[in-house]
């Protein structure tokens, strides 16, 4: 009997010993299996803020490239709109420069010829004009020989560049009419136009002629021999420059000044 005991202790002994270990082994898997999903989950977390991170250090490059490239956009802008304010600068310097003012008309009131056609005399009118095309004054009347007519005239032309800035005093070439002759005279049998010292009409604003203007006619003829005086005040040529043409009865001839140039004569209305 006391063997039957001792057996069954045995057993329940063992089977304690079995229960246990199995519960034992049971809690360790589990234990595994809640460690693995724990580093799993802090892998897969750990995994996440590393592609996190790589797409933001991804953005701040991309955003970097982008402001670049838009800083490089905005100075290109400002780069056409540079180029385009000197382009609308040239064709406007360009303009300016060939830009005409009629400064007088020379009237054919008459010319009178002999029995072969050749003409004997011209009948005149000589009127300076302003800006606008208006006469400054009454017409000169005059009687020259013949029917080639000279007029003489002094002429300042500046440098390009103050014509291009328009500026008030040297924006444009000036002109003194100095004489009216026909190619059967000499110069100096001409007949004065404009008075030396006297503000030439085609550019009077009123007033007496300005510091400036007195200096210019009064030495023009050494501002045309000295380059240094005449670099001083801005002068690129001053010389003597004389327009001619055959007159027609009954034609009108403008006279005109180049902002940049010299002058010419030329047809205003056709002859009828």
């Amino acid at each position: 009997m006391g063997s039957i005991v001792e057996g069954v202790k045995t057993v329940n002994s063992v089977v304690r010993t079995f229960l246990l270990a199995a519960s034992a082994g049971v809690l360790g898997w589990g234990g595994y299996i809640a460690y693995s999903e724990v580093t799993k989950r802090e892998r897969l977390l750990h995994e996440q803020e590393q592609v996190i991170e790589q797409t933001q250090e991804k953005l701040a490059s991309l955003e970097g490239e982008l402001s670049g490239k838009l800083v490089e956009i905005e100075q290109l802008n400002e780069h056409v709109a540079e180029q385009r304010l000197e382009i609308d600068k040239l064709e406007t310097s360009l303009h300016l420069l060939k830009t005409d003012q009629r400064l007088a008309r020379l009237n054919v009131v008459k010319v009178v010829r002999d029995e072969d056609g050749k003409a004997l005399t011209s009948k005149l009118e000589f009127v300076e004009l302003s800006p606008s095309g208006n006469p400054l004054s009454p017409a000169k009347s005059f009687e020259l020989p013949g029917d080639v007519i000279y007029i003489d005239n002094w002429v300042v032309k500046f440098d390009d560049s103050y014509i291009e800035k328009g500026d008030i005093e040297r924006g444009t070439s000036l002109c003194l009419f100095r004489r009216i002759f026909s190619e059967q005279q000499t110069p100096n049998e001409g007949i004065s136009l404009d008075e030396i010292g006297m503000r030439p009409q085609a550019y009077s604003r009123g007033g007496t002629l300005s510091e400036f203007e007195q200096h210019l006619w009064s030495d023009f003829w050494e501002f045309a021999n000295d380059p240094a005086k005449a670099t001083e005040m801005g002068i690129r040529a001053a010389n003597g420059e004389a327009v001619s043409i055959q007159v027609r009865e009954g034609n009108a001839y403008s006279i005109s000044l180049r902002a940049s140039g010299g002058l010419s004569i030329k047809p205003l209305e056709p002859k009828e």
